[in-house]
């Protein structure tokens, strides 16, 4: 199981990182586990013991650097493909490569589409460009930055998405992103 040194140094190590960090195969999938193992001592804790608060703050610290280190290799990521670098494929863990991947084909079709322009064409994208499909077939999802804390919501494809923290960013299905946006709680990140 992971401990919270090892997210504290995965952490400083994406802070200090230029690229991407290398991260074990196993980060997400260990940090999770640590996570449900921190939750269950609250669980079985006296609320009002000193132990308990000092569970609570662990969590909290836990839960605030995973955020920052997913954010963080977003992105950088993004920042490579805004600038046509290539990703550092070898430091992504297998659930990075396969969100990515769906996100470096836009930014592929979205460098096509400027080309095209720049040779004296104009095709309109097609609807949905700029969202990425979901797991199989599943709803589009649309990256979104979060203007506001918003707890855990319950999305269109029937799993747990946040709670966000403001400055989040975040693939969330369409329809979830839009009721955000409309009620002020977020913005869509544009891919161009």
């Amino acid at each position: 199981m992971m401990t919270y040194e090892e997210i504290l140094r995965a952490w400083r190590a994406e802070k200090e990182a230029k690229g991407l960090s290398k991260l074990n195969e196993d980060f997400y999938k260990r940090a999770a586990e640590l996570v449900r193992q921190i939750r269950s001592r609250l669980r079985m804790a006296d609320t009002g013991a000193l132990r308990t608060k000092l569970v609570k703050k662990e969590l909290a610290n836990v839960e605030k650097m995973l955020k920052d280190i997913f954010n963080r290799r977003v992105e950088k990521v993004l920042r490579a493909l805004m600038s046509g670098g290539e990703i550092e494929l070898e430091n992504l863990t297998p659930e990075e490569r396969e969100l990515f991947t769906s996100l470096e084909a836009s930014f592929s079709a979205l460098g096509k589409f400027i080309e095209g322009v720049l040779r004296g064409e104009v095709r309109s994208p097609g609807p949905g460009q700029a969202e990425v499909k979901g797991p199989a077939g599943g709803p589009k999802l649309v990256l979104v930055r979060i203007l506001a804390d918003v707890p855990a919501i319950v999305g269109a494809d029937m799993k747990t998405h946040g709670p966000f923290r403001r400055g989040d960013v975040a693939f969330i299905p369409r329809e979830n992103a839009l009721a955000l946006v409309r009620k002020g709680l977020a913005v869509e990140v544009e891919l161009t």
